[in-house]
């Protein structure tokens, strides 16, 4: 069966929408064995930003959140703050892929 990784990296809301819905619907009927959420980036900004959207995510999945982009943009205190995980995802994206898991980007 299929694993996935989300990768959230648009400052865009209307196209983080069908990622986020997707994998919470994915994860949640068993569409795939396993979805992972990757946020980094400009969707960052957004989702400290957009509060309806962060809870959406985090009641539903642990996404985590890219350290390196997050310092860099001044904000990871701020995702900690509201319970997001911040971590530096180089490993741990690279680790997924080596387990099979397929990447989608929105």
């Amino acid at each position: 069966m299929a694993k996935i990784l989300i990768w959230l990296a648009s400052g865009k809301k209307e196209l983080l929408e069908p990622g986020i819905t997707y994998g919470i619907n994915a994860k949640k009927y068993g569409w795939v064995e396993d979805v992972k959420f990757v946020i980094f980036g400009q969707a960052e900004k957004l989702l400290l930003e957009d509060e309806e959207l962060f809870k959406t995510l985090q009641e539903h999945v642990e996404p985590v959140y890219c350290k390196f982009v997050a310092d860099q943009k001044g904000i990871s205190e701020k995702l900690e703050e509201k319970g997001a995980k911040v971590i530096y995802v180089g490993e741990f994206i690279s680790n997924l892929i080596k387990e099979g898991y397929e990447v989608l980007t929105f």
